[in-house]
């Protein structure tokens, strides 16, 4: 139980894709270790995820200062709140960029006073699209493929963050192509960072819960006794490799816009074979395991049979040399016995020679 409670991180990663024979040792830990692992896993993949779309976007800023320099009359960022008018469109009209080499999708700027309705509605628009950006007065939205809900960055706060007090178009341009951007791009990273993070760890916390029951049926089909601590482990670990095939595929789709159809199929797929894979590799172990001790019980009461059978030939041993003693303590006493009766028998009968004389009769003659 201690190795396993000191297993590392990496050596779950292994256990986890590779390991399905060791699930058992990962199953009997505690949820929180789990939990923790999963947490883990979440900083990596919102790592990889926020880089990727920080590098697309520092590629649409790019592209965003070109556009403005050639197609925007006004652009002004005022104690953070932004102003923008395009050129050959009244002010009140919404800017619609369709963008397809870096952003694969619609870029929404409206600056105008707007409800929530709006904002709303904006945010329906841009669902049709693989990613999407919203620019209203006082804050950026954005959406990005496989990424779930949009993440927002406040304009005020970034405002009161750096100290943007006033700030003109050519002065936006320059910053967009300037090194202060890459001050932008760190709070941008950070805060998207930290949503993604909370986003896909909540997501995932409750789909462990979702394949945990699936774990405990599949636990009760095979005839398993699961504590659902077990089960919610197993499933939790199940996740590993979706979890890395999707940093991989997120990745992607945000870089070049490759797209798999039914990925989050494959993604549930995944995991539920490795759950049943691992529950039941689980239930052929512990048949093993009978088997091996029934075989141990065999061969114990082959050995008791063994002992017994020489305890009782000992015994049988013992007692015919007790009765061959016996007997031939009645021999030598028996033979004692015919010894003494012959030497009484010859005691009482004497030798001719010495038989004593028979007495004679004393008769006188008189003279």
């Amino acid at each position: 139980m201690e190795e396993e409670s000191k297993m590392s991180f990496w050596k779950k990663i292994k256990t986890s894709i590779l390991g399905l024979e060791e699930y058992q040792k990962l199953a009997l830990q505690k949820v929180t270790k789990a939990i923790t692992y999963l947490a883990i896993l979440m900083l990596i993949f919102a790592f990889f995820v926020t880089l990727s779309i920080t590098y697309r976007f520092h590629k649409v800023t790019q592209e965003v200062a070109d556009y403005i320099e050639n197609n925007i009359q006004t652009l002004e960022f005022q104690q953070g709140q932004l102003l923008i008018a395009a050129k050959d469109k009244p002010k009140q009209e919404p800017i619609i960029i369709e963008e397809e080499n870096y952003l694969n999708g619609q870029i929404i700027i409206d600056t105008n006073t707007l409800t929530q309705e709006q904002i709303n509605s904006y945010k329906e628009q841009i669902k049709n699209y693989a990613n999407g950006i919203i620019i209203v007065k006082d804050a950026i939205y954005f959406k990005v493929n496989g990424i779930g809900p949009e993440t927002s960055i406040s304009l005020t706060d970034i405002s009161n963050q750096f100290n943007i007090v006033n700030i003109q178009k050519s002065d936006i341009i320059n910053f967009l192509r300037g090194n202060q951007i890459y001050q932008f791009y760190v709070a941008f990273f950070i805060a998207l960072y930290i949503g993604i993070f909370i986003n896909f760890l909540a997501t995932t916390l409750l789909d462990v819960i979702l394949y945990s029951a699936i774990a405990y049926i599949v636990g009760i089909c095979t005839h398993i006794r699961l504590r659902y601590i077990a089960a919610y482990n197993i499933a939790a670990y199940s996740l590993t490799l979706p979890i890395l095939l999707n940093i991989v595929y997120a990745v992607l789709n945000i870089l070049t816009g490759y797209t798999i159809s039914y990925f989050d199929i494959m993604y549930m797929a995944i995991s539920c074979i490795y759950i049943i894979t691992a529950i039941l590799m689980m239930k052929a172990d512990i048949i093993k395991r009978q088997m091996e001790l029934s075989k141990i019980i065999a061969e114990q009461e082959k050995v008791k049979q063994e002992i017994a059978r020489k305890e009782l030939e000992k015994k049988e041993e013992e007692e015919k040399e007790r009765l061959r003693k016996e007997d031939e303590k009645k021999r030598q006493e028996e033979k004692e016995k015919e010894g003494k009766s012959k030497e009484e028998k010859n005691g009482n009968k004497l030798p001719k020679g010495k038989q004593e004389p028979e007495p004679q009769a004393n008769i006188g003659f008189e003279k």
